[in-house]
């Protein structure tokens, strides 16, 4: 036994080795003399047993060598060492009769092992540690996942901290195995088998918290020697060998976002405002070309003179900063050549915050005084503009409002727009611009609600904003797009003139006129005018998409996607372009360019037609259940489309899922009923409710729906497609054929016909063999 003592023991928590004649405490280590070891290592040989003071001095000193006064002296010296006082003794016990007496049981320092690895990772607390770490792990992780994404940070900072919280894991793993913290100090383990249970749980946190500190240092120093691993640069969509891209014009000029130098909410409400009268003004004098605020607020303040011609083609563009203080306010514009970054004019104003719209009408003044171009003799930059000035309380009110119609379209942002102009005319009521936002923003909101209550309330906006003023230009356009909305579609068109009167240059009036024209099947005159609002306003991607989206409808899909091209060069992070680019290469035939730019624009913001697009091509490759679940995403972006809908019905159908099919069709039917109660002369929504109508087994209804949409528009591509689809249904496969060889003579893309499942009973047959054939030799 005391050979194996020799080798070191446990009293409770201090480690008593004999060898090193050091015993080690939560104070550290403390020596021990030899003839105290000795007595020390009797005693423990003999622990709760008295042992003899005459039996211990001749073991320690030898028969007549030793006194008691030697032994006491011993004695008090392992007393000292163990913190153990006589008078509350915990380890040691004497009597003049029995002599000294070890209370506690020493536990061998190697039985720590017999228990196997497994027990002894238990005792240690590494178990624990390991199911906490993960547990705290995941949840950082999440946390950030979701925080870090709100907040706009850059993916390298999630990168970093996923990178951190993995590398903690094993120096976590590491220091609950062998630290211990004692007095504030961190030491190596050496504690007790039954003191380590009693310590598992602050091993835990200490380890656990340690190794995350630990871990942050270490891929710090890694990722500035090394560097994280980032994200593959996502592979570029395919485009025509050389897009040329729109001239520069000497006549064209654009205005970014002013400055907020204080940063308050207030100077930004004047800011924005500014800078968006600015653009209204000069968009009004003729001769000039100016970009629209959609797209010079693409860019940031002070942007780079180079990145400012690429993106918006202007020869000159306008910057400035607002700063306020109490009842004043400090404008700095300046005028700016894009080629060479030189300034051509600036100015500071230093005035009262009420002479607001007099700075506006300056700065807009002297801007077209300094344009180095000839503009008509006699240009005055306000002079087809009506007064309608409000008192500045009235106009940061609708200032606000304008900021939400400009947010990404949501009920939530739209009814904010309508609360804020509303709020503007309680104030003054006879503020025409306030009564034409609300108009504007209840267009907007019936197409994302499906709610016709909003019709009603834009037709009583736009008539009071009207009978105020007839002669500001976004009254009839809105006016136009809620005629539009509601398939009053000559009233729409003298709305769109009446706008153009006012304002020539109005990209959104030209382009809503040329979807009047294509909606009364007058392609010529569409075409036309989509053609007239390219170049209106420099870097204007929206007049390029307009004419994509027509020559797409008209089957002319290799020419829709030279514009979308122009679209996604002029931006690169426009999501629109990207889908509608990757649409036109579908319906073109070409799957391999169409899937990296539907990725792409998913990849900028995941939206309904995106994922609808990627659907159906899914559809035509025949992978089903990747075709479900992206139609099932476009339904939860967008729940009131009764094409969506429609469309995951017919890739249910294909899979063999027949009544969750069912269930999908009958939904899309009620959502386009919806629809066509209030728009009953939209050919598209017909058609599409035909195909609805003929999946749910009503074939006569489905046909009068047909005839309705025919009557519209019969020289549709679509229609005719939809035709073939439901006679083949019909198992009519001959007046099918006949209706496909029709709608690729009107230009649906033959390429889609062999792609497409439905035409599952007619393929191979030698008609259809012969459409395509006919269709690829032009």
């Amino acid at each position: 036994m005391k050979s194996e003592l020799r080798q070191g023991f446990y009293l409770n928590d201090l480690l008593v080795q004999p060898d090193e004649k050091r015993v080690t405490g939560p104070a550290g280590d403390t020596p021990l003399s030899q003839i105290s070891m000795e007595a020390l290592l009797c005693l423990a040989e003999n622990a709760g047993n008295p042992v003899p003071a005459d039996l211990l001095i001749t073991r320690l000193w030898g028969a007549g060598l030793g006194t008691p006064e030697m032994l006491e002296n011993t004695i008090r010296e392992i007393r000292g060492v163990l913190q153990d006082p006589e008078e509350t003794s915990g380890f040691l016990k004497n009597s003049a009769e029995q002599g000294y007496q070890l209370m506690v049981h020493p536990v061998l320092r190697e039985r720590q092992n017999d228990p196997g690895l497994l027990e002894n990772l238990k005792q240690r607390g590494v178990l624990e540690t390991a199911l906490a770490y993960l547990v705290v792990g995941w949840l950082i992780v999440q946390v950030v996942d979701v925080l870090f994404d709100q907040l706009h940070l850059p993916a390298w900072a999630g990168t970093f901290v996923t990178a951190g919280v993995i590398a903690g894991f094993p120096i976590a793993i590491v220091l609950s195995w062998f630290l211990e913290l004692r007095d504030g100090r961190a030491v190596l383990d050496d504690r007790s088998p039954a003191d380590r249970r009693k310590r598992k749980l602050s091993r835990t946190y200490l380890s656990v918290i340690a190794a995350l500190v630990i871990a942050v240092g270490v891929v710090f120093i890694y990722d500035r020697n090394i560097g994280l691993p980032e994200a593959p640069e996502a592979e570029p969509v395919r485009l025509a060998e050389e897009v040329v891209l729109p001239p520069v014009q000497d006549n064209s000029i654009a205005v970014l976002p002013f400055f907020n130098m204080d940063g308050s909410n207030e100077t930004q409400i004047f800011a924005q405002g500014l800078a968006d009268d600015v653009i209204t003004r000069l968009s009004r004098v003729p001769g000039l070309l100016v970009s629209s605020r959609g797209d010079a607020f693409t860019l940031e303040s002070n942007s780079a003179s180079q990145k400012v011609r690429e993106r918006l083609r202007v020869a000159l563009y306008l910057e400035g900063s607002v700063q306020m203080q109490d009842e004043r306010m400090r404008i700095i514009v300046q005028l700016i050549d894009s080629a060479t970054g030189f300034h051509v004019l600036s100015r500071r104003f230093d005035r009262l915050r009420e002479d607001f719209f007099d700075i506006r009408d300056e700065i807009t003044e002297l801007t077209v005084a300094n344009v180095r171009v000839a503009l008509p003799p006699d240009t005055q930059a306000v002079s087809n503009i009506s007064a309608d000035d409000p008192t500045l309380d009235v106009y940061v009110l609708y200032r606000r409002g304008m900021d939400s119609l400009h947010l990404p379209e949501s009920i939530a942002t739209l009814e904010s727009a309508i609360e804020w102009f509303s709020s503007a005319l309680e104030i003054d009521p006879d503020y025409a611009a306030a009564h034409a936002g609300k108009c504007s923003a209840f267009v907007e909101a019936y197409p994302i609600s499906d709610d016709a209550a909003y019709i009603g309330k834009a037709e009583n906006a736009c008539a009071r904003a009207l009978e105020l003023n007839p002669n500001l230009d976004v009254i009839h356009t809105a006016l136009g797009d809620l005629y539009s909305a509601t398939g009053k579609y000559p009233e729409a068109e003298n709305a769109y003139l009446a706008a153009l009167n006012i304002n020539p240059n109005s990209v959104s009036s030209l382009s809503g006129l040329g979807s009047i024209f294509m909606l009364q099947n007058r392609a010529g005159d569409a075409e036309e005018r989509f053609r007239q609002a390219i170049g209106r306003h420099p870097g204007d991607w929206s007049a390029y998409n307009s004419l994509g989206y027509f020559l797409y409808r008209s089957g002319r899909y290799a020419e829709a996607a030279e514009q979308y091209e122009i679209v996604v060069a002029l931006d690169d992070t426009n999501m629109t372009g990207f889908t509608n680019l990757g649409a036109a290469y579908m319906l073109a035939g070409d799957f391999t360019s169409a899937t990296p730019a539907f990725e792409r624009a998913i990849e900028i913001e995941p939206q309904k037609s995106t994922y609808s697009n990627l659907g159906l091509m899914y559809y035509y490759l025949g992978q089903d259940e990747e075709s479900i679940n992206a139609h099932s995403q476009a339904i939860k972006l967008s729940p009131n489309d009764h094409l969506a809908w429609s469309n995951l019905g017919d890739a249910l159908w294909m899979s063999g899922k027949q009544p969750q099919a069912q269930d999908a069709f009958s939904t899309a039917q009620e959502l386009a009923n919806n629809a066509l109660r209030v728009n009953p002369n939209d050919p598209y929504t017909l058609m599409d409710l035909a195909w609805i109508t003929t999946m749910l087994d009503r074939q006569q209804d489905a046909y009068k729906l047909l005839e309705r949409a025919r009557s519209l528009t019969p020289d549709d591509p679509y229609l005719h497609y939809y035709e073939g689809l439901m006679r083949l249904r019909g198992g009519e496969e001959e007046a099918a054929l006949s209706s496909f060889a029709l709608a690729v003579e009107k230009g649906y893309p033959a390429q889609m016909l062999t792609a497409d499942p439905q035409l599952a009973p007619v393929k191979g047959r030698p008609e259809l063999e012969n459409i395509v054939r006919q269709a690829e030799s032009g």
